[in-house]
C-alpha cells in the first residue's frame, strides 16, 4: 500500500513549476484523497499523523514560493519583452524625426545617429563624429564637436546651445543635453533647420528698420511742413494775387502733409502697429475742407465738383477726422484720375443710425471682373492710388472704425463708392478738433493737476516752448506775441526742465509748457518725466500742463506721452487757430 513518505515524494515531483497556484493545489488534494482511500484501515500513530501533517504544509508552502517565483519571472520576462518593443519603436520614431540627432558617451564613442543627420552631413557612422570638429560655428571660432567636448568636460547637465552653423546653403541651430542611454551616461546633440525661422527674422527686422526710417522721414518732413502752414497764416496782403498764390501754397503743403500721413500709416500697417485716434470733432468741416483741397485738381482737369453735407449731421462727432479725410481724398483722387469729363460729387447724409459719406463720378467705370480685385493694394487698379495707400489700406482704416467701402460701378456711366460711420447722439459738450486729450486716467491727472496751479504775475511768462527747431519756435512765438500773451524759449528738454526749477525758485510757474518729442541733449519725454517727478517728489510747488507738440501719432509714441506724465498732443502740422485754443484751455 501506498505510505506517506511515497505520497509526499510524489507531490514534489508531479507539481508543475509552470502552472498556476490552482492546479498545484488539486494535486495536493488528489494524492492525499487516495492516500486516506487506500490506507484508511492502518492504524496511524501521532508521530505518523504529525509527520503527515508536517509534510503536506511544508508541501504547501513549497508550492506557494515557486509559484511567486514563477509569477515574478513572468512579469519580468514581460516587462523586459516591453522595453525591448518600446526601444524599438523609439529608434524608429527617431530615425524620421525632422531634426539631425546623434547620441555618444562621455568618450565621444557613437552611440545612435538618425537619418536626418546622416542627410544634413552626407557621411557614414565612422565619420560622423570626426565629421564635426569641421563645422564651425557662426560668429564664431568654436567647432560644434569643441563645443561638445566642453559640455562633457564641464559636465554641464541641462540643455545647452552649440550656436548655429551654415551647412549646404542652409542654416542649423545644435544643441547639446545630458541623458542616459544603454543604462550609460550620454550626450544628445540635435540639429534643428531653422533656416525659415532665420529669413522670416531678417525679413522682420529689415520691415522694423523700413518702419522706423519712414517714421523717422515722416517727423523730418513734417516739422518744416509745420512752419510753412504757420508763416504763410501770418503772411496777408491786399493783392489779391499774391493771396490766391499763397492760398495755393498752404494747399499744396496741406495735399504734401496727406502724403506724409499715408507713408506712416503704411509703415504702422505693415508692422501691425496701426491704430485709430478717435475724439469729438466737426466732421462737416473735414469733409470740406476735403472738398476745398481737392478742388483745384478739379478745376484744373475741368471738372465739375460738387460737395452736399447733410445739415442735420452733428455739429460733434466722435471719430478720427484725419483718417477719414484720408479715405475721402483717396476717393476724390481716384475719382478725379479716372473721370476725363463730368462731374465728381462728395455727399455726406445722416441716415438716422450712421452717416454715409459717398464719392460719385462719371468716370470710365470698372469690370465687373475686376471689383473683386479693387481692395487688393498689388491688384494693379489700386498701384497708383493717392500716396501710396490705394483702396486696400482706406478699407483697412475704415475697419478700424467698423464701417467698409461699398462699391457700385457701370462702365462708361462711372462709379460710386460709399461708407458708413456709425455715430451716438449722447455727445459730451465740449472738443477740441485737432487736440486729441489722453483718455481716462490722463483726464484723472489733468484735475489734479490744475487744482495747484497759480496765475503767474503780467510781466512774467506763463508759456514755455521747448523745441530745438528755430522755425517752430520762431512761428509759436509769433502765434502768441499777437495775442499779448509772453513765453519763454529754449530748444531741448534739459533746457526746459532748468527753466521750470528757475522759475519755481523765485516762486513763479509756467501754466503750460509746449514740448516737442523729438530734441537733442534731452527729448520731451524724458524732460517731462523729469518735471513731473520733481513736483511728485516736493522740488516744485506748481507743476505746469505740458502738451505734446510732435509729428509722431503711432500708439507707442501716444502711449509714452501719457506715461511721461503729458496731459494731451498735438499732432505737426497745426493750424494757428488750433494752437490759441489750446493756450487759452490750459493757459
Amino acid at each position: 500500500m501506498m505510505g506517506i513518505d511515497s505520497t509526499i515524494i510524489i507531490l514534489l515531483f508531479q507539481s508543475n513549476l509552470f502552472e498556476t497556484f490552482l492546479p498545484n493545489l488539486l494535486i495536493i488534494i488528489k494524492h492525499i484523497a487516495i492516500w486516506c482511500l487506500f490506507d484508511y484501515e492502518n492504524d496511524f500513530s501521532t508521530k505518523e499523523l504529525g509527520i503527515m501533517i508536517t509534510s503536506f504544509f511544508i508541501v504547501f508552502l513549497w508550492t506557494l514560493h515557486e509559484y511567486d517565483k514563477r509569477k515574478s519571472l513572468k512579469e519580468l520576462h514581460c516587462a523586459k519583452v516591453d522595453v525591448q518593443k518600446a526601444h524599438k519603436q523609439l529608434l524608429e520614431l527617431l530615425s524620421f524625426f525632422p531634426d539631425g540627432l546623434l547620441i555618444v558617451n562621455n568618450k565621444l564613442k557613437l552611440q545612435y545617429a538618425n537619418k536626418s543627420l546622416h542627410s544634413i552631413l552626407n557621411v557614414n557612422d565612422d565619420d560622423l563624429v570626426n565629421c564635426l570638429q569641421s563645422i564651425s560655428v557662426r560668429k564664431s571660432e568654436c567647432t560644434i564637436l569643441e563645443g561638445i567636448k566642453k559640455t562633457i568636460n564641464d559636465e554641464i547637465k541641462q540643455s545647452f546651445s552649440l550656436g548655429m552653423t551654415e551647412i549646404k546653403e542652409k542654416v542649423y541651430e545644435w544643441g547639446v543635453v545630458s541623458i542616459e542611454w544603454d543604462n550609460q551616461p550620454c550626450y544628445l546633440i540635435t540639429a534643428k533647420d531653422v533656416t525659415s525661422v532665420v529669413i522670416f527674422e531678417r525679413i522682420a527686422a529689415e520691415s522694423r528698420s523700413k518702419s522706423v526710417l519712414i517714421r523717422s522721414i515722416s517727423h523730418e518732413l513734417r516739422t518744416p511742413i509745420n512752419g510753412i502752414n504757420l508763416i504763410l497764416d501770418e503772411i496777408s496782403s491786399e493783392d489779391s494775387n499774391i493771396t490766391s498764390k499763397l492760398g495755393l501754397i498752404k494747399i499744396c503743403t496741406n495735399l504734401l502733409n496727406f502724403q506724409i500721413g499715408d507713408i506712416l500709416d503704411y509703415s504702422e500697417i505693415i508692422t501691425n502697429n496701426f491704430q485709430i485716434n478717435s475724439f469729438l470733432c466737426n466732421l462737416k468741416s473735414s469733409l470740406y475742407e476735403c472738398s476745398n483741397l481737392i478742388s483745384v485738381q478739379a478745376k484744373y482737369k475741368g471738372l465739375n465738383l460738387f460737395t452736399k453735407i447733410d445739415s442735420l449731421i452733428p455739429d460733434e462727432v466722435e471719430t478720427d477726422p484725419y483718417r477719414i479725410q484720408k479715405v475721402v481724398m483717396n476717393l476724390l483722387n481716384n475719382a478725379i484720375k479716372y473721370t476725363n469729363k463730368g462731374d465728381i460729387e462728395l455727399c455726406a447724409i445722416n441716415t438716422g443710425k450712421s452717416i454715409r459719406i459717398s464719392v460719385k463720378d462719371t468716370g470710365i467705370g470698372i469690370p465687373t471682373e475686376r471689383l473683386s480685385q479693387l481692395f487688393n493694394m498689388f491688384s494693379g487698379i489700386t498701384d497708383n492710388s493717392l500716396g501710396g495707400l490705394g483702396l486696400d489700406v482706406s478699407q483697412k482704416i475704415l475697419k478700424q472704425l467698423k464701417s467698409e467701402i461699398q462699391v457700385q460701378s457701370t462702365i462708361g456711366l462711372g462709379s460710386c463708392f460709399t461708407f458708413d460711420l456709425k455715430f451716438t447722439n449722447d455727445l459730451p459738450e465740449d472738443s477740441t478738433s485737432w487736440e486729441n486729450e489722453i483718455p481716462n486716467e490722463g483726464q484723472k491727472c489733468y484735475e489734479i493737476r490744475t487744482m495747484s496751479s497759480r496765475c503767474s504775475e503780467n510781466d512774467i511768462a506763463s508759456i514755455l516752448i521747448a523745441d530745438d527747431n528755430d522755425f517752430n519756435r520762431m512761428c509759436l512765438g509769433n502765434i502768441l506775441k499777437k495775442k499779448n500773451i509772453k513765453f519763454e524759449e529754449v530748444v531741448n528738454g534739459y533746457d526746459a526742465v532748468e527753466k521750470v526749477l528757475e522759475y519755481d525758485k523765485f516762486g513763479y510757474a509756467f501754466k503750460c509748457v509746449i514740448m516737442d518729442c523729438e530734441m537733442p541733449v534731452m527729448d520731451g519725454w524724458e524732460a517731462a518725466k523729469m518735471i513731473t517727478n520733481y513736483y511728485t517728489q516736493g522740488r516744485i510747488k506748481n507743476l505746469p500742463t505740458i502738451i505734446a507738440h510732435t509729428a509722431y501719432s503711432s500708439k507707442e509714441d501716444i502711449q509714452k506721452c501719457y506715461d511721461s506724465g503729458m496731459i494731451s498732443y498735438i499732432v505737426k502740422p497745426t493750424p494757428q487757430e488750433v494752437i490759441l485754443s489750446i493756450v487759452d484751455k490750459y493757459a
